[in-house]
């Protein structure tokens, strides 16, 4: 079999990609593993409620959803690419069985993945990685259960701590890991920051949100004390400035630290 264009990866650029292109009258395939449409940044988009506690910016993705369900891409669900020869040729499975598609040209957009730092106990019952816990959220609506520490640095960190505040869920502290010269570093920057003001008002937001659901922020901490076991579930240990602090019990995370339960 024969196509005009394989793209690799239904996530947002996926999708859009693919059906730009079916309306240019490329003959386009996309192949994805997953069983929807969606990638991490819009795992599950199709089933969401208008009031979803993922916000916004993640409901967004519903357009993009549907306008590929209505293109004349043929979608490949639950298909793993594991070889392409150099003449175009994708060696697939789908469902048990092996499947062959030549392509005269191949887009990859297969995305991001997360890269968690190790640390002492992050292997322990309850400790999972910030994807693991989103797409908990997303896909199944789940939600960590007892209390539940976030820990880290970066920004998809506020926007889970943000999301599951808004499904009731609530970290009880979010320990950002960021060192203080980065801050300042930043800081030399602002001047050419006009161009990305948008992205700093949504982290701004994110800021605010965090504030008024009332999960405390210690920032310079350092959780490479890691997490250890107690009796009544996790303990991770972290210090910071001149101090060191026993910072949660129940479930760490690291952003990670989660025994999921239904809301």
């Amino acid at each position: 079999m024969t196509t005009g264009l394989a793209i690799l990866g239904a996530g947002p650029a996926g999708m859009a990609a693919a059906t730009l292109a079916a309306e240019l009258g490329v003959e386009t395939a996309l192949i994805d593993e997953q069983a929807s449409p969606g990638g991490q940044i819009y795992r599950g988009i199709e089933r969401p409620q208008p009031n979803s506690p993922l916000g916004p910016d993640y409901l967004a993705g519903r357009d993009l959803a549907a306008a590929l369900r209505a293109s004349r891409v043929e979608y490949r669900p639950n298909t793993t690419l594991w070889h392409i020869d150099p003449d175009g040729t994708l060696y697939m499975e789908s469902n048990g069985r092996s499947e062959v598609l030549t392509a005269h040209r191949i887009l990859l957009a297969t995305g991001a993945f997360e890269r968690p730092v190790a640390i002492l106990g992050w292997t322990l019952p309850g400790v999972v990685g910030a994807g693991a816990a989103q797409i908990l959220l997303k896909s199944a609506d789940l939600v960590p259960e007892g209390r539940a520490v976030l820990a880290g640095q970066g920004p998809l960190l506020y926007l889970i701590a943000a999301q599951l505040a808004r499904a009731g869920a609530p970290p009880i502290a979010l320990l950002e890991t960021t060192p203080f010269e980065n801050y300042l570093a930043a800081m030399r920057q602002l001047d050419e920051g006009w161009p990305g003001r948008r992205m700093l008002a949504k982290g701004l937001g994110l800021i605010f949100a965090i504030r008024c659901a009332g999960i405390r922020v210690r920032r310079g901490s350092d959780v490479g004390e890691g997490i250890g076991p107690d009796f009544r579930g996790q303990t991770c240990r972290h210090s910071g400035p001149a101090r060191g602090v026993r910072a949660a019990r129940d479930r760490a995370a690291q952003p990670r630290a989660c025994r999921v339960g239904r809301r």
